[in-house]
């Protein structure tokens, strides 16, 4: 405790005195941040001093200057036209690309959706031909402990015979829930 309290008052007197000093020689010089250690007064004068000489006429520029600083920027701004061509052409070329992977992307969901639908239409065919050849009793049992909408699925792909035998060994809850109309 008697350390921190030490540190604390350390560190107040060095914020302190250096608060002060930056006080006492930012007014006494121009600008110390900049590093300018001249007098104030001196500075104003010459900033004085700078707004006359440009308010006079004095001030003369030669034809020659001015197309100069002409060519340069009619230079510049050909530079400048080039590039903007160059950069559209090679946009171009990149949404050209992105494109095309949009493209391929689209094939392969497609090849992907097929894949998983031959997927299901022969998990479909198995499992029903499995049912179909169960105890109807114990057939009725499993499709009572799957999802509706497999159960449903089922029991609509099978034969009618053997649906209606599987049907009849159900609770009468069960077969209206999986019987009724699709809203």
């Amino acid at each position: 405790m008697k350390n921190t309290i030490i540190y604390a008052v350390a560190f107040l007197l060095a914020f302190v005195g250096t608060t002060t000093g930056l006080y006492i020689f930012n007014s006494k010089y121009a600008n110390i941040f900049e590093f300018d250690f001249r007098d104030p007064a001196v500075v104003e004068a010459e900033i004085a001093d700078s707004l006359a000489v440009l308010e006079s006429d004095s001030l003369v520029v030669s034809e020659t200057t001015i197309d100069e600083i002409n060519t340069a920027n009619l230079t510049k701004q050909k530079e400048l036209e080039d590039n903007l061509k160059i950069t559209k052409k090679e946009l171009g070329k990149v949404e050209q690309q992105l494109t095309n992977k949009d493209k391929q992307i689209e094939q392969l969901k497609m090849q992907l959706k097929q894949q998983q639908d031959t997927e299901h239409e022969e998990w479909l065919k198995s499992t029903i031909k499995l049912y179909e050849s169960m105890n109807t009793a114990k057939a009725g049992a499993l499709l009572n402990s799957l999802p509706e909408k497999e159960a449903r699925e089922l029991i609509y792909s099978m034969k009618k015979k053997k649906a209606a035998e599987i049907l009849s060994n159900l609770n009468t809850e069960t077969v209206k829930r999986l019987t009724r109309a699709k809203k």
